[in-house]
């Protein structure tokens, strides 16, 4: 509802509508204030100076809730941990970001909830995106100017404890197994540990023992066992493919790793094998990561460095989206 309002009483108020001016001292003409600006002390003499004298106001009920508070409280329940909420709305929006280096976790059907409520409206990076800090994760507003209280208090119930977070990358080791006839005898050069270095490095993990040996499958299956209880993760690389002579996935499950993982529906990389022996991940690198910077390996790696298990029902439903040479920016 409007209503004219005397602009010395006016603060605290809501705009009705855009008020523009021109401002000779500062070469400005256009926009001074914008529709649901509210009324501050400091703005009674800019819009007297602007000729105002009575302004329109909107009038909010008592059921209603204003655009910048809306998103001030959704913004709040929505961060959880390692993220920060602004404090001041920028056209009613408000901005979440990271407060860490780590990997974003959105719940995303809790997500789906608080965006069916109807006025709160907050899009989101994609779950599972490696971020930095400051890196924008999502953006809370409501749709209207105003916005029903029940529609802000439901959806703050459902945001309740955070819906957007961050996990922190922590100082990881991994040992690394490269097998193949081929290279322990000299034939050709490895090429697996300069390409896997940087990557690992890049998200606070380092190679701090690599061995070379040969495609037998005992050798392999005790280095496994070993690594596993000295180093956060273990990396496999050649002797995955379907070859008979390719040892490396038996190794692994006579290593006693559970969890056990062959292929995923993800290209590059389809042969990437995983699993864990307790808690930390053995994988499996196909040669696919020589040749191409984004594979199977590059989507997993950063959730094997914040601790999670990854199932194959998850493996599977990743086939969304899995043709990593045509959207690699999509974790």
């Amino acid at each position: 509802m409007a209503k004219v309002i005397k602009v010395d009483e006016a603060v605290g108020e809501v705009l009705l509508h855009d008020i523009t001016g021109v401002i000779p001292e500062k070469g400005f003409k256009g926009r001074v204030f914008k529709k649901g600006h509210i009324v501050q002390p400091e703005d009674v003499e800019t819009l007297k100076n602007l000729g105002k004298e009575n302004i329109y106001v909107f009038e909010i009920g008592e059921d209603e809730i204003h655009e910048d508070e809306a998103s001030k409280l959704l913004s709040k329940a929505l961060a959880g941990e390692n993220t920060i909420a602004g404090d001041t709305p920028k056209e009613g929006k408000i901005v979440i970001k990271s407060s860490t280096f780590g990997v974003c976790k959105i719940d995303v059907e809790k997500l789906f909830e608080f965006n069916s409520v109807g006025e709160p409206s907050c899009p989101t990076i994609y779950n599972n995106s490696v971020v930095k800090k400051g890196d924008k994760l999502g953006a809370v507003r409501i749709i209207s100017l105003m916005a029903p209280k029940s529609d802000i208090d439901k959806a703050l119930k459902i945001a309740e404890g955070g819906i957007i977070k961050v996990v922190p990358f922590s100082q990881k080791s991994a040992g690394l197994i490269i097998t193949g006839n081929e290279v322990y005898h000299g034939r050709i050069k490895d090429k697996f540990y300069d390409k896997l270095k940087p990557k690992l490095s890049e998200m606070l993990c380092e190679i701090e023992e690599k061995v070379i040996l040969p495609d037998d499958k005992s050798q392999i299956e005790e280095k496994i066992k070993e690594f596993s209880q000295k180093y956060d993760l273990v990396i496999l690389t050649g002797g995955t493919s379907v070859d008979p002579d390719d040892v490396t996935y038996k190794a692994l499950k006579d290593a006693g790793v559970e969890n056990f993982i062959r292929g995923n529906p993800i290209q590059p990389g389809n042969m990437i094998t995983m699993g864990w022996i307790d808690d930390t991940p053995v994988v499996a690198v196909p040669a696919a990561a020589i040749f191409f910077n984004w594979t199977a390996f590059d989507l997993w790696l950063p959730r094997f460095l914040i601790g999670e298990k990854i199932s194959k029902k998850e493996t599977i439903a990743r086939a969304h989206g899995g043709l990593l040479q045509s959207i690699k920016e999509i974790r």
